[in-house]
């Protein structure tokens, strides 16, 4: 009887251990593939995030406000103020600023405008737009013909203050003095918000002008 109860006790305690070294087994597993599988979509997320939009969170490197005066071709002015990375403008009460800075000799600049042109208009009543051109002669004529023949229907500043005020928005976002064109800037209520460098998908802008505009 006791060498019954023995062996009974026995096949239980071999039971029980075996069940722990499972229990224990099993729980391990689901951790350690969750932690790769956390991990590796990490990077994927950050990735995306640094191929699609580019923030910069850095100090700016302006440490006074500087003001300008943009004038299109036909004498229309804004009085512009850039204060680290944040511009107002003063007789504009839009909540969202766009400024795109352009050539006429760049094909992504040219392909741009005609999607810049139909954002103004549908968002006419919250977005103004404002087109720098660059790294260009300007001249009125030229200018003239090529607003005309893209049918561009927002703001065009075209005079000598542009390279001026270019150098000012460069700084203060830490670009470097080649960067890419066309440079897209939105501004929420005269705040910066992001930028984008080179062609971007104008789906991507909109999608931000309606997080602005919410």
């Amino acid at each position: 009887m006791k060498k019954r109860n023995a062996l009974l006790l026995a096949t239980v305690f071999v039971f029980i251990i075996g069940c722990e070294d499972k229990k224990s087994q099993e729980s391990k597993m689901p951790v350690e593939n969750t932690t790769e599988i956390f991990s590796h979509k990490n990077k994927i997320n950050t990735k995306e995030k640094t191929n699609h939009k580019k923030r910069d969170e850095s100090p700016s490197t302006l440490t006074t406000s500087e003001t300008f005066i943009l004038k299109d071709f036909k004498g229309e002015a804004h009085t512009l103020t850039i204060n680290h990375k944040n511009i107002s403008i003063k007789d504009i009460t839009s909540p969202v600023l766009l400024i795109n800075l352009f050539t006429t000799s760049s094909l992504p600049c040219k392909g741009m405008i005609p999607y810049l042109s139909d954002l103004q208009k549908k968002y006419k009543h919250d977005l103004f737009t404002l087109g720098i051109f660059i790294n260009e002669p300007q001249n009125e004529k030229n200018i003239k013909t090529f607003i005309q023949e893209h049918n561009i229907d927002y703001f065009i500043a075209t005079g000598k203050d542009n390279s001026t005020f270019v150098k000012t928005i460069r700084k203060g976002l830490q670009l470097q003095e080649n960067f890419s064109l066309p440079l897209t800037i939105l501004y929420k209520e005269g705040n910066y918000y992001i930028y984008y460098e080179g062609a971007t998908p104008i789906e991507m802008i909109e999608h931000d002008i309606q997080e602005i505009i919410k």
